[in-house]
C-alpha cells in the first residue's frame, strides 16, 4: 500500500526537469540564465553541455513555470543559457525543450 501511494505521488508532480548530456556539466551557475527561443538568433560562440526538458501539469502548465524548470535545470548542469527552445501546450500539460548551454 504504502509503494502504491508513493508511485502514485511521483506521476502527480506537477512540474519535472530532466536531461541528458552531450558536452561537460561544469559547476552550478548562479547566474542568470538566458532563453533564446527556437527560430531566435544564436550566438555563435558556445559550449553544448546537454538537451534539457520540462513538463508541467494541473497549475504548472504554464509558460513561466515550464521556462523555470528549464532554467533551472541548466543552472545547476552550470550553464548560462537555453537556446533552441521549444514549447508545447495541451489541454492538461505543457512541456519545453531546449539546448543548454554555456554562452562564451
Amino acid at each position: 500500500m504504502l509503494l502504491l501511494a508513493a508511485v502514485f505521488a511521483a506521476c502527480a508532480t506537477p512540474l519535472r526537469s530532466e536531461h541528458v548530456l552531450t558536452g561537460t556539466a561544469r559547476p552550478a551557475w548562479s547566474g542568470e540564465v538566458r532563453v533564446l527561443m527556437e527560430g531566435a538568433p544564436v550566438p555563435t560562440a558556445y559550449d553544448e553541455v546537454a538537451i534539457v526538458n520540462a513538463t508541467g501539469t494541473v497549475g504548472e502548465a504554464t509558460l513561466p513555470a515550464v521556462i523555470g524548470a528549464l532554467q533551472d535545470e541548466a543552472r545547476r548542469l552550470g550553464c548560462n543559457a537555453v537556446i533552441r527552445v521549444r514549447y508545447d501546450r495541451g489541454a492538461q500539460s505543457a512541456s519545453a525543450t531546449g539546448v543548454a548551454v554555456w554562452i562564451n
